[in-house]
């Protein structure tokens, strides 16, 4: 049963969330492609949550193609775009991608899908390497990632945009009003256990809620959004889909990168997000009563992803395929995670402005 306030309906709306859709054909991307950029060449498309997203091979090299879901808004797009534009102006050693523009020097063109329906497409650059998730990082460069999504925020602390204050159904700030998703899990212990995080996450967090410092952030550092260069002492060599970015606390933020590290070491389920908190606070300071939080907030962002992605495999037959594989570990990984006592996750936490990585540990 879905919310009857209609809140959640409207998260959907303006997430640019909607029901299974037809993949946009090619000829469509690649006549735009001709008219308003002077672009050809071989498309392969690219599995991703709600873009049309291709890879053109062209005489200027691999670029990447991104159709915004006709249900996600020109402002939220532009939001999108004007962000990554004002890293690239502030922080040189941030790599997001570059924005190509068009014949007109536009920075994004609209297109008419079959249905008839207009979407906002962009060309950006395209950063080539392997995911974090592909590596095997050590924790000095689960670090470097920490370091530079505090680099990034940095770099983010000024923007500001019309639509910067979207709804947005990512957004940590509405997870209790989530708690409806609870329903269509399956099975009676998971259920207990999202409970049991939502309970820990009101208790904690929501009363500092309107304390906490706010700006507009990346919102989806994960390591499938993560470029890597393990050969780099930087490790980051690009940051990409700002799809998700908007105001919000800067402790959801780094909940997020965090989140997507908890579980996967099975023996210590909190160790690599240790370090991603740790790497950000040697960049970028945060308090350590805010810290502490991120025992509460990045299971709670872990929950969110499994409840969201569990229920849109229920009516979206389309999207199912890409939301198992992208969930499938979820609730395994929450158990691990919250297995382990919170007050000695919060003591992990609030060491991490101790650095150990001149001590050797690699």
């Amino acid at each position: 049963m879905i919310g009857t306030d209609g809140f959640f309906e409207r998260l959907l709306q303006a997430s640019g969330i909607e029901d299974a859709v037809a993949p946009l054909p090619e000829e469509v991307v690649t006549r735009a492609l001709a008219r308003d950029y002077g672009l050809a060449g071989k498309l392969t498309r690219i599995r991703t949550e709600k873009d049309d997203t291709f890879s053109l091979e062209s005489e200027r090299g691999r670029l990447l193609v991104k159709v915004a879901p006709a249900a996600e808004a020109p402002q939220v797009v532009d939001l999108q775009s004007a962000a990554i534009m004002h890293v690239g102006s502030r922080d040189a050693g941030v790599p997001v991608q570059r924005i190509i523009r068009g014949a007109h020097d536009q920075v994004d063109v609209v297109l008419t899908d079959p249905p008839g329906r207009e979407r906002v497409m962009r060309v950006f650059s395209y950063i080539d390497g392997p995911m974090l998730h592909q590596v095997a990082a050590t924790p000095r460069q689960l670090g470097r990632a920490g370091a530079m999504l505090a680099r990034l925020d940095e770099a983010l602390a000024d923007f500001r945009h019309p639509c910067e204050s979207r709804l947005l159904l990512w957004d940590l700030t509405h997870f209790t009003q989530l708690r409806h998703l609870v329903s269509y899990v399956a099975d009676d212990a998971d259920q207990e256990l999202a409970h049991q995080v939502f309970d820990r996450f009101e208790e904690h967090v929501m009363a500092t809620m309107p304390a906490l410092e706010a700006q507009v952030i990346h919102g989806d550092y994960s390591p499938f959004n993560i470029v890597v260069d393990p050969a780099s002492p930087q490790f980051v060599s690009g940051v990409i889909d700002f799809g998700d970015v908007g105001r919000s606390p800067v402790l959801f933020e780094i909940s997020v990168a965090a989140a997507n590290q908890l579980g996967v070491n099975e023996a210590d389920p909190w160790a690599s997000a240790i370090e991603i908190v740790r790497g950000y606070r040697e960049v970028r300071a945060l308090p350590e009563e805010v810290v502490e939080l991120i025992a509460y907030t990045a299971p709670a962002r872990l929950l969110l992803r499994a409840l969201i992605y569990g229920w849109r495999s229920t009516r979206d037959s389309l999207s199912r395929e890409y939301a198992r594989s992208h969930s499938a570990l979820d609730w395994q990984r929450l158990r691990r995670a919250t297995a382990v006592d919170s007050a000695a996750v919060r003591a992990r936490l609030a060491r991490t402005d101790h650095s150990i990585y001149s001590q050797g540990a690699g």
